[in-house]
């Protein structure tokens, strides 16, 4: 077989092994590290909205926000917050999707926290 081919072969198996996962955030520290328990639902909430999610399921320290078929479980504390989708798909050009919406949740959550 010629090198090229060798080549070609290799980086299509490669490329094919490659898996996309859902974004997760665990224990990310919020910008600004003084707030309550309630200060940081309220940012969450804006963060969420302001992107167009809707939040499904409101419990202390525990948000659904749902968008687009996204739903991400968000966690928080005083401190910090995590993000988990909770019904990622198989389908690695839906995820990709899924991972953008989230990253842009995560940003905005942030940003609602230097406030």
């Amino acid at each position: 077989m010629p090198p090229r081919m060798l080549f070609l072969l290799g980086f299509l198996t490669l490329a094919a092994c490659a898996v996309t996962t859902p974004y997760e955030i665990m224990g990310e520290p919020f910008a600004s590290p003084i707030g309550t328990q309630e200060a940081r639902q309220a940012q969450i909430r804006r963060a969420a909205t302001g992107l167009g999610w809707t939040i499904t399921t409101d419990d202390p320290g525990h948000l659904m926000a749902v968008k687009d078929g996204v739903t991400v479980l968000v966690e928080y504390t005083p401190e910090g917050f995590s993000l988990h989708e909770t019904n990622p798909p198989a389908d690695p050009n839906i995820v990709e999707k899924w991972n953008a919406a989230a990253e842009a949740l995560e940003k905005s959550i942030l940003a609602q926290s230097r406030a």
